[in-house]
């Protein structure tokens, strides 16, 4: 086997570490007001009218105002995806590596 095709998967350290705005843009999410380092969207784990998921650039955090849950870039990808976190590693080793 040849090992140069293995390709080495990002741990769930270096997600945390992108940045969760430029990440959202990149699956099609863009924030509906800016206020300083927060962030407001709709938000993308389901259907509101009103902006409720704010996610902090500066702390690099999420949280969705309507279920009470937030956290990392990688608890986001584990809702979003609904996967676990070694298929979140699979799906997020490409735009970012």
């Amino acid at each position: 086997m040849d090992l140069n095709l293995v390709k080495k998967l990002p741990t769930c350290a270096e997600l945390n570490n992108l940045d969760m705005v430029d990440y959202l843009a990149t699956i099609g999410h863009f924030p509906r007001k800016i206020k300083g380092h927060n962030y407001w969207y709709l938000s993308p784990l389901r259907t509101e009218k009103t902006p409720s998921f704010k996610v902090n650039r500066n702390l690099n955090r999420w949280k969705d105002f309507g279920t009470g849950e937030g956290s990392s870039l990688v608890d986001f990808g584990i809702r979003y995806f609904n996967c676990t976190i070694k298929e979140l590693l699979i799906t997020l080793s490409g735009p970012f590596s």
